[in-house]
């Protein structure tokens, strides 16, 4: 995939775009492997967000244990090439995969968070790769709020409760807590600014990690997605603490939190591969 400057550009400026045909019908193939080896190997912490409602979906995250399957997928891919040449980044480290799959039509959204509450980092190089295995209409794909990686960093979401999707993550914060972005557009559906793209098989949406995103429904006339995650970093990648507070979360993510930096240091994870 030619990567071009406008590419460049978008993505830094707006934090996300979509890259049309990144993988043909033998590269989709080669990543659905990937996937469908995870699915087959799932890690300690799999689950179902939301289990038991109708919005139950299932989830998978960094499983270390399935590290190899994907690094050789992102190699055989050139994955580590693209994103490198979208940052102009002379290195590139994996940071992990995330596994979803809504299915049966009836789970909902997922809920508007950035990815950088639940990691302590911040910085310009830092993307989502965002695949799915099915055509999406812009009703059942991913939305973005443009530009949000460059302003306020917001609480997360605790990710348990569907009918509070902002509840907050962290208990004790300055970080403010998610706006009801999806009240606010109901009263007025242009209050934020949201990209989002019909999907064809081989597209990707390539989106800085701290983007407001959320969404990606299914529905009786699109009842099933799976989608693959890759996130990566580059270069310009900086030490910012979580909050120590306490969370609202399975178990204490604040762990992740390195006592040897200081913030604003270059920041390269003990559990990321540096691929280039």
């Amino acid at each position: 995939m030619q990567v071009t400057e406008q590419m460049k550009r978008d993505l830094a400026q707006d934090g996300a775009i979509v890259v049309r045909g990144l993988f043909s019908p033998e590269r989709l193939e080669r990543l659905r492997e990937a996937f469908d080896y995870g699915i087959a190997h799932p890690s300690p912490q799999h689950g179902y967000v939301y289990k038991g409602t109708p919005d139950e979906h299932f989830n998978d995250y960094g499983n270390f244990a399935n590290r190899d399957v994907h690094l050789a997928a992102i190699k055989a891919l050139g994955l580590g090439e693209f994103v490198a040449a979208l940052w102009d980044s002379g290195h590139v480290w994996f940071r992990g995969e995330e596994i979803f799959i809504k299915k049966g039509g009836r789970a909902g959204r997922s809920p508007w968070h950035q990815d950088t509450s639940y990691s302590p980092m911040s910085g310009p190089h830092m993307l989502n790769l965002w695949a799915s295995f099915e055509k999406l209409p812009r009703k059942n794909s991913l939305e973005i709020v443009r530009g949000s990686h460059l302003g306020t960093q917001y609480n997360g979401s605790s990710y348990d409760d569907p009918s509070n999707p902002n509840r907050p993550l962290w208990i004790d914060t300055d970080w403010p807590q998610l706006p009801n972005i999806e009240a606010e557009r109901a009263k007025d559906p242009a209050s934020w600014d949201v990209l989002c793209w019909d999907l064809e098989l081989g597209d990707a949406l390539v989106f800085h990690s701290g983007t407001l995103h959320g969404g990606a429904p299914v529905t009786p006339d699109c009842p099933d997605r799976h989608t693959l995650v890759y996130r990566f970093y580059g270069d310009q990648l900086f030490y910012r603490p979580l909050p120590t507070g306490g969370a609202n979360y399975d178990y204490d993510i604040s762990d992740l939190n390195d006592a040897s930096l200081t913030p604003g240091e270059p920041y390269r994870s003990r559990y990321s591969t540096q691929l280039r």
